[in-house]
């Protein structure tokens, strides 16, 4: 999955990994400071922030070592220390970002998610959050050896192109392909309705097809279900309801859970295998795939959000202003949060 991406970002990046702890199980760059995006310039490229992602097995531990070594990164829960870190870090996709850090003369961001957390995503899409993420390029920068881990990013990728494929006609170019999955983490995500531009995916595709495709490629070509007519740049997929049924049993777990409460009325108790086959022979078929996707996409986009109140590094002078911004935070952004969080 390690791709081609600006020039002179190998040694950029590691040369920033190196500021922090070493014990990640993963760890990858994306966005627009590692990807050109269609209307960005190679120098807004080289100036745009630097987005990171870091898989830890420990995310405690690692924490720790972090607040010891770059404590300025945290907001003001560093006072109460990794276990809070780690606990707040649980909540909505899982993963807990230090924002606006400068480091080596650029601004960064960096996520921080737990292995098996980053596992669940990618398997099951629990959230599709940072699932979707590696969906599109990214710089890999450090993976080690973790069988599971390598088994669920391949299997991330293969379950993309499947739901990409019941939401497609049954003929179309490898860009309507990419688009498709490039636009899945997006579905239902609010962001996009405020403050993201609407034109994201489109930039994101089209002037990365060639990394697209050295993601996909091998799996389009080990497809049974699709003619891959790679000269040609065109795929032709099976649209029977034959078809489409093996498609939606392929599907991720969360998925078929979320597709399977869409479509069953309440009160009749039917098993999965029955709901999908008749979603398959559902004219509406990609459009109920796509609802069930943003029924993944939309809470834990929200609360990820929300998550930024707290992780940010909003100044407190004394303990009243402490008191009262956690106390507003958790009422007005995070109703939901588990008692645990009072005990901060």
């Amino acid at each position: 999955m390690a791709l081609p991406v600006l020039s002179s970002s190998a040694v950029k990046f590691r040369r920033v990994l190196a500021h922090f702890p070493q014990e990640l199980s993963l760890a990858f760059a994306y966005g627009s400071g590692v990807f050109r995006q269609a209307g960005a310039s190679a120098e807004q490229g080289e100036t745009n922030m630097l987005d990171f992602v870091f898989a830890v097995d420990d995310a405690v531990t690692w924490h720790m070592t972090n607040l010891s070594k770059n404590r300025s990164h945290y907001s003001f829960l560093k006072f109460f220390g990794p276990k809070k870190i780690s606990t707040v870090q649980r909540y909505g996709a899982g993963i807990y970002y230090n924002t606006l850090v400068p480091c080596n003369d650029r601004m960064i961001k960096y996520g921080v998610i737990s292995t098996d957390a980053l596992i669940e995503d990618l398997l099951h899409w629990k959230t599709l959050y940072v699932a979707g993420r590696l969906q599109k390029p990214v710089k890999i920068l450090a993976q080690n050896e973790n069988s599971r881990l390598q088994a669920a990013l391949v299997s991330n990728l293969k379950s993309a192109v499947t739901a990409a494929f019941l939401m497609l006609p049954e003929s179309f170019s490898e860009e309507d392909l990419y688009m498709q999955i490039a636009a899945l983490s997006y579905s239902g995500d609010f962001r996009m309705i405020i403050g993201e531009d609407k034109s994201k995916v489109q930039n994101i595709v089209k002037p990365n097809v060639a990394h697209f495709q050295k993601l996909y490629s091998t799996i389009l070509q080990d497809c049974p279900q699709v003619v891959y007519k790679h000269h040609l740049g065109r795929l032709e997929i099976d649209k029977s309801p034959e078809g489409q049924f093996t498609q939606l049993m392929a599907l991720p777990k969360t998925l078929q859970q979320k597709i399977t409460a869409l479509v069953n009325p309440p009160g009749k108790n039917r098993d999965v295998e029955e709901i999908l086959l008749q979603v398959a022979h559902d004219p509406d078929c990609g459009f109920v795939v796509h609802q069930g996707i943003s029924g993944i996409v939309r809470p834990s986009s929200i609360v990820q959000s929300a998550k930024t109140i707290l992780t940010a590094d909003v100044t407190l002078h004394t303990w009243e202003d402490y008191s009262a911004f956690k106390k507003s935070v958790l009422m007005i952004y995070m109703p939901n949060f588990p008692n645990e969080i009072e005990t901060f």
